[in-house]
C-alpha cells in the first residue's frame, strides 16, 4: 500500500512538472511570435568574440576592366564674370631743386627749380640785374614757394623751370643800383650774341653807373651757363623779369610774331604797359632777342617798381604762361 502511494506521488510530480514545462514553452512560443526582433535574435545570434585573431586576408591580383572618366564642359546659364578696369593713379606732381646749372664770376651757384614732368618746357628768369632789381629775385622765391605748395597748377603736359638769380654776385654786393652788374661790371642783358655791341648810344638808357657789355658776346660765365642750359632743352616760352615800370617787351630781331602773341596774353591779365614805354634807349645784346631768334617766344616783363613783387598779378601771369598755346 505504501509502495503504491509512493508511485502515485512520483507520477503526479513528474506530470506536474511536465505540464508546467509544456505551458512555459507555449507561452514562450506565443511571445516570440508576437516579437519579430526577439525571434531574429534567437535565430541569428551575435557571434561572441573569442581570443582568436581573425584570419588575415591575402591579396590576389584579379584583372578588371578600367574605365577612364573624361570631363566634358557642359554649357550653363551661369554668367561669365567681366573684368572691371583698374583705375589708374593720378600722377604725383613733381618738383625738384635747387639744380645748379653753373656758377657766377665769384663762384656762387646759379640755381634752377623744376616743376612738372611734361614735354612742353617753359622758363622764367629773374635777378639778371642782381641787387638793382632785387624784387625780381623776391618774386621768383615767392613763385617757387607757391609752386612747392601747389605743384598741381602746372599742367601735366608742362615742365616749368625758374632760375631765381642769374646775377647772384650783384645781389650779394648791393640791393640798389650798385648791384646791377656782375663781378666783372658787365650788364648781363647786353652780353648775349644778338646785336651785341661793345658800346651804344646812352640816350634814354640806364646811366647811373658805369656798365660794360663784356669783352665779347657771351663772355661772362653767367651768360654761358644759361645759354648752355637753354640749348640743352626745348623751351617754347620764356619770361625774363626786370624792374621797373616800362612794361612788356617781346623779343626778337625783328620782333617775333610768337613773342607778340605771348606779350598780348600776359598784358590781358596784368596792368603792365603793352606796347612798352619807349624811352629812346638802344637795346643791344639782349637775352630775349637771342632766345626769340632761337625760336622761343620770349618776353622781358618789368615789375611796377623796384620794391614790389606784384605777386597776385604775377600769379595770373603764371597761369597764362603755363597754359599758353602757340
Amino acid at each position: 500500500m505504501a509502495a503504491s502511494s509512493s508511485r502515485k506521488l512520483r507520477r503526479f510530480v513528474i506530470g506536474f512538472w511536465a505540464f508546467n514545462l509544456c505551458l512555459g514553452l507555449l507561452v514562450t512560443a506565443a511571445w516570440l511570435w508576437k516579437n519579430p526582433a526577439a525571434r531574429a535574435l534567437i535565430i541569428s545570434p551575435t557571434p561572441i568574440p573569442t581570443g582568436t585573431d581573425p584570419p588575415t586576408a591575402t591579396a590576389s591580383f584579379v584583372p578588371t576592366a578600367t574605365f577612364t572618366l573624361t570631363a566634358t564642359a557642359v554649357p550653363s546659364d551661369t554668367p561669365t564674370p567681366t573684368l572691371t578696369p583698374t583705375p589708374t593713379s593720378t600722377p604725383i606732381p613733381f618738383s625738384e631743386g635747387p639744380i645748379v646749372i653753373g656758377t657766377s664770376v665769384e663762384g656762387r651757384p646759379l640755381e634752377v627749380y623744376r616743376f612738372g614732368t611734361g614735354a612742353t618746357e617753359r622758363l622764367i628768369v629773374a635777378g639778371m640785374h642782381g641787387g638793382a632789381e632785387y624784387n625780381t629775385i623776391q618774386l621768383a622765391d615767392e613763385l617757387i614757394a607757391y609752386l612747392g605748395d601747389h605743384p598741381e597748377i602746372v599742367p601735366p603736359e608742362v615742365t616749368l623751370y625758374i632760375l631765381r638769380a642769374l646775377n647772384p654776385d650783384g645781389a650779394a654786393r648791393s640791393h640798389d643800383y650798385l648791384g646791377r652788374t656782375n663781378a666783372n661790371l658787365v650788364d648781363l642783358n647786353r652780353n648775349w650774341p644778338a646785336n651785341w655791341q661793345k658800346s651804344w648810344n646812352p640816350t634814354g638808357c640806364w646811366t647811373l653807373t658805369y656798365v660794360s657789355a663784356g669783352s665779347g658776346p657771351a663772355s661772362e660765365p653767367e651768360t654761358q651757363a644759361l645759354m648752355a642750359f637753354i640749348q640743352a632743352h626745348h623751351f617754347d616760352g620764356l619770361i625774363n623779369y626786370h624792374s621797373a615800370a616800362l612794361g612788356i617787351f617781346p623779343g626778337g630781331i625783328p620782333i617775333s610774331e610768337a613773342s607778340k602773341r605771348l606779350a598780348e596774353a600776359v598784358a590781358a591779365v596784368s596792368t603792365y604797359p603793352y606796347p612798352p614805354i619807349n624811352t629812346g634807349c638802344e637795346y643791344t645784346g639782349g637775352m630775349v632777342d637771342w632766345t626769340a631768334n632761337q625760336g622761343i617766344p620770349s618776353l622781358d616783363v618789368e615789375l611796377t617798381d623796384h620794391t614790389d613783387t606784384d605777386f597776385e598779378m604775377n600769379l595770373k601771369v603764371l597761369q597764362v604762361f603755363l597754359n599758353w598755346k602757340q
